[in-house]
């Protein structure tokens, strides 16, 4: 696996997203995306001790229309105004064929957490004066009945509105956080 710079990183809200896609009618894919993306993770000597949790804002769900938004709100799926996070822990890392890792990890979503895995790639390092950057890209399918969003209607020929199947997408860019020196002991002998 590559070696990525050790460090303990704060997720980039501003460069990075969580996306997802799936069908409509079978004939069309609906895109949308999560507008508040936050998190920290952890890495050691090699991408294998890699420690991540992220956190999406559920209400800030958009896939371009206010209706479809609003649906997706409510009770029907998300029902964010009960579950207004998913969040992500992950749980191991290994190396994949391609050069990239597989991240696995417990997703919690409309109260329910299931494991999932995930493609993923180190995308590699840069720095923005004095903020060590890093970056990562993140693939995965998961079946969205599986976390209980088990609404389901079809049309007239028996065709499901909305697939089960969901692609997940995650872009995440990250800024290494300033090491903190442990306190020093507080001098006792003021005073005296």
């Amino acid at each position: 696996m590559p070696a990525v710079p050790a460090g303990t990183y704060a997720i980039d809200p501003a460069h990075s997203r969580a996306e997802f896609r799936v069908r409509h009618l079978g004939i069309s894919t609906v895109t949308g995306r999560f507008g508040d993306v936050s998190g920290t993770f952890t890495v050691g000597d090699d991408l294998g001790t890699l420690d991540a949790t992220a956190v999406i804002d559920a209400t800030t769900i958009d896939t371009g229309n206010e209706q479809r938004d609003g649906h997706l709100q409510s009770p029907d799926f998300f029902d964010v105004a009960q579950y207004p996070e998913i969040t992500f822990q992950s749980t191991e890392v290994r190396p994949a064929e391609d050069g990239g890792f597989i991240l696995v990890g417990d997703l919690t979503m409309h109260g329910v957490t299931r494991p999932v895995e995930l493609e993923a790639e180190y995308i590699g390092s840069s720095s923005m004066g004095e903020t060590q950057k890093v970056g990562f890209s993140a693939r995965g399918e998961i079946t969205r009945q599986d976390w209980g969003l088990t609404w389901a209607q079809t049309n007239e020929a028996g065709e499901a509105l909305v697939g089960d199947e969901v692609e997940l997408i995650i872009e995440v860019e990250a800024d290494r956080q300033a090491e903190t020196a442990d306190a020093a002991p507080a001098d006792t002998t003021a005073g005296a």
